[in-house]
């Protein structure tokens, strides 16, 4: 039964990944993955702290062209309320091709908790945010 879980698990996560466009991504390495960790923590921690343009930091240049700071707000606050009020996060699967990185992210809301998948780009020697979608799949074990 885990086996058919993780294989169903696997799947959906590598049909996500290339429905996003990421060619070539690989488990990443410790300190890739460190710092993929860093950045979602980071804005996870400025949302907590309800400062906003903190948290802005953290997003890519596409995020920041679409999304001014009182939209983002906005978009964060309505969207996804788990991560504008969470309360703890833990890593899952962290995979990267060098520019483009993809984390799963299990957030814990007050109330409830729920897995997403970031989607990361490397701007410079930085890793910023580029998107976030609720996995459909909300299997706790594997």
């Amino acid at each position: 039964m885990k086996a058919r879980r993780f294989l169903a698990l696997a799947l959906l996560i590598g049909c996500s990944l290339f429905a996003r466009g990421g060619d070539g991504l690989k488990p990443s390495e410790m300190k890739t993955k460190d710092a993929l960790h860093a950045a979602i923590t980071g804005q996870l921690a400025a949302f907590r702290a309800n400062d906003y343009a903190a948290a802005y930091v953290f997003a890519d240049q596409e995020v920041k062209s679409q999304l001014p700071l009182d939209r983002f707000e906005r978009m964060v606050k309505t969207g996804y309320p788990v991560i504008a009020h969470s309360v703890s996060a833990a890593f899952g699967l962290t995979f990267d091709n060098g520019d483009e990185a993809v984390v799963n992210v299990r957030v814990a809301g007050a109330e409830e908790s729920v897995t997403y998948q970031y989607s990361l780009r490397r701007e410079g020697e930085a890793w910023r945010i580029m998107g976030v979608v609720l996995l459909k799949d909300q299997t706790t074990e594997v």
